[in-house]
């Protein structure tokens, strides 16, 4: 069966938060979702298995080892079939009625359609204090939209609140990192680089949650490094095919470093770089600019400032 609309969602131990997120897609004929287990304990595994008689619109795939997120997100990519993919995380979960905001665009035939989302305090419920970054970029886009859609296209990396047309997604064969951290990175900037009409949607039509034991805040030596891998292949990537922009993420390592006296991991960084053709001179030029933010920029006003973008 070729379904409109295909929605993966990884799983990882949180069987609970799962469910939410399951409650608030709406069984439709045209929705096929997917869930991928990424190899969780036994107890919630078989949380998810007890799960399947209350969800029987649901495709629920059991992986048999622990891959990470991007792997399950690759493996869910692989069973969907829909005309659009859509992506939510287990611990997110949409607004209500976002299916009639989805249906408003599916006659438009985009390649990629941004929506909107809230932030949400995933202990309160309620509005996060962390900035919307997608927000934000949104308001962007509305004051200036050649720059807005540089940014949707090469800075907004997280999949959701991103209606892909799969055929773009196979016929180029977009898939998702597997690396510990950013495994979304080049799926996002990929989509954004092969899409030839796109659209953008102010309304939220997802819950982003706000937690702090999620992954993108866990700070290691070999997360470092991996965000130097990632960023660097990305900006190479942008530099070789003419695109004005580079993601300042990938200094964001050497920020920190510095600050730790990390001097071992800030010179494995410095090799990692130049792997992708960034050397010493190029990244002490952009710390002494001091112009780095942590992982998500605080985008209000000062993105203006970040990205050189003039109001």
């Amino acid at each position: 069966m070729t379904y409109k609309y295909s929605i993966v969602i990884p799983h990882y131990n949180l069987p609970d938060l799962l469910e939410r997120c399951l409650k608030s897609i709406p069984t439709r004929e045209n929705i096929q979702v997917v869930v991928v287990d990424d190899k969780s304990s036994d107890e919630n595994r078989q949380k998810l298995k007890d799960m399947q008689g209350a969800f029987p619109n649901v495709q629920f795939v059991f992986c048999e080892k622990n891959g990470g997120g991007g792997a399950a997100r690759n493996r869910g990519l692989n069973e969907a079939n829909g005309d659009y993919i859509l992506f939510a995380d287990a611990d997110d979960y949409f607004c209500e009625n976002f299916d009639k905001i989805i249906d408003k665009y599916i006659h438009l035939n985009n390649d990629v359609t941004y929506f909107n989302a809230k932030f949400i305090d995933a202990n309160t419920g309620k509005q996060a204090k962390q900035n919307n970054h997608l927000n934000e970029i949104i308001q962007t886009y509305k004051r200036n939209q050649s720059k807005g859609e540089i940014l949707l296209r090469y800075y907004f990396g997280e999949p959701w609140c991103k209606m892909v047309r799969r055929d773009i997604i196979t016929r180029n064969r977009i898939s998702f990192d597997t690396t510990k951290i950013h495994n979304d990175t080049k799926f996002s900037y990929l989509v954004g680089f092969y899409a030839k009409k796109m659209a953008v949607c102010e309304e939220p039509i997802y819950n982003y949650t706000v937690r702090q034991g999620s992954v993108s805040k866990i700070i290691s030596d070999d997360r470092l490094l991996a965000r130097v891998a990632v960023f660097g292949e990305k900006n190479k990537f942008l530099r070789d095919h003419g695109i004005n922009f580079f993601d300042k993420l990938m200094i964001w390592p050497f920020k920190y470093c510095k600050e730790h006296d990390k001097e071992d991991i800030f010179n494995q960084c410095l090799a990692e770089a130049q792997k992708y053709g960034f050397d010493e001179k190029f990244i002490r030029k952009l710390l002494r600019q001091n112009k780095i933010e942590t992982f998500f920029p605080r985008l209000k006003k000062k993105i203006i400032k970040i990205f050189g973008l003039k109001r």
